[in-house]
């Protein structure tokens, strides 16, 4: 029986120990790494697809463009959340399983949604500078974060960590989500509400949702117009989800206090998005909310867990495109 050609392009090995690789290597399989940063073009991810059965996936374009010459492929295992690169129509017209590490990285994006927010209210990034240059020694005054009140747009696992964190900080907490019941948002500590009323009354506002074609720039003039005066948005979610320009009227007209971003519509920023985040009031960073090492660890596990599980004929956890389980024949 031919061996399985297993390839990653995202690193694997962290100090020098590799619990993925271990996986895949005692279920009697290997894996080839290949993590070129911050993701193949296209025309590479094309070539490097050609014959294999698993793909451990970064950032690359996973379409029909791209994969139309991967006749033998049975999975992506997509290392993170997010799977607004991944055509989910192809896979599952061609019988391919899409898999993703939702709870992997949880804990590393909420706690830099907080350092985000932090930064923001207490101009962290202008009181660095200051001291540095001898330009001023002081900043402008913050606000006490318990004295504020957070509002959540989206909560799944990472938004549930966010509230938990918030309500160590004693914030007032606002969720907005369609998706969960008002029990299960209360059972986290925190108050159900509408959009409208979340957005008039929350201080700041974080987005915890992925990027469809239903909520591409959801955040745009309206929804910015509803925002409190002086109100932060913090978005370590998907770049897609803001209409940039309708956000930069909005922190240019003064509307907003400043917007913390991990996020941009163009990654690395170009046009609009570079026009963006050079902005005073933006504290911007390279899409580094799963960069840790334990978060890094455990989407790489996953992940592996997922081939492991599809290439030994059964369902793996985290399917994206459930449809596609009924043209295969996995065990339950």
């Amino acid at each position: 029986m031919t061996q399985p050609h297993i390839l990653s392009s995202v690193e694997i090995e962290f100090q020098g120990q590799s619990q993925a690789r271990e996986l895949i290597e005692r279920a009697g399989f290997a894996i080839e790494v290949r993590h070129p940063q911050p993701g193949w073009p296209d025309e590479e991810t094309r070539a490097k697809l050609d014959g294999l059965d698993a793909l451990l996936a970064g950032g690359e374009n996973l379409n029909a463009a791209t994969m139309d010459q991967t006749e033998q492929l049975k999975i992506i295992a997509r290392n993170g959340v997010g799977f607004d690169k991944v055509d989910l129509n192809y896979c599952t017209q061609r019988g391919i399983v899409v898999t993703n590490t939702p709870g992997a990285m949880a804990d590393a994006v909420a706690d830099l949604t907080f350092a985000l927010l932090l930064g923001m209210v207490r101009s962290l990034r202008l009181g660095d500078h200051r001291v540095k240059t001898e330009d001023a020694y002081d900043v402008p005054v913050g606000e006490d974060l318990c004295a504020m009140t957070l509002g959540l747009v989206g909560c799944g696992r990472i938004g549930a960590e966010v509230v938990r964190r918030a309500r160590g900080f004693k914030m007032r907490v606002l969720v907005h989500d369609p998706y969960i019941n008002d029990a299960q948002i209360r059972t986290l500590g925190a108050e159900p509400a509408d959009r409208a009323a979340l957005l008039s009354q929350a201080d700041a506002v974080t987005l915890h949702l992925p990027l469809t074609e239903d909520n591409l720039h959801l955040v745009n003039a309206e929804f910015l117009g509803l925002m409190k005066e002086g109100a932060y948005l913090i978005n370590t979610a998907r770049g897609g989800l803001v209409d940039e320009a309708a956000l930069i009227a909005a922190l240019d007209s003064g509307h907003l206090g400043g917007a913390g971003l991990d996020c941009q519509a163009t990654e690395p920023p170009q046009g609009q998005s570079l026009e963006l985040v050079r902005r005073d009031k933006v504290l911007a960073l390279p899409h580094t909310g799963s960069r840790t090492l334990t978060a890094r660890k455990r989407m790489a596990l996953v992940a592996a867990q997922c081939i492991v599980a599809l290439l030994q004929g059964k369902v793996p956890e985290h399917v994206v495109n459930k449809e596609v389980l009924d043209r295969l024949d996995l065990a339950g």
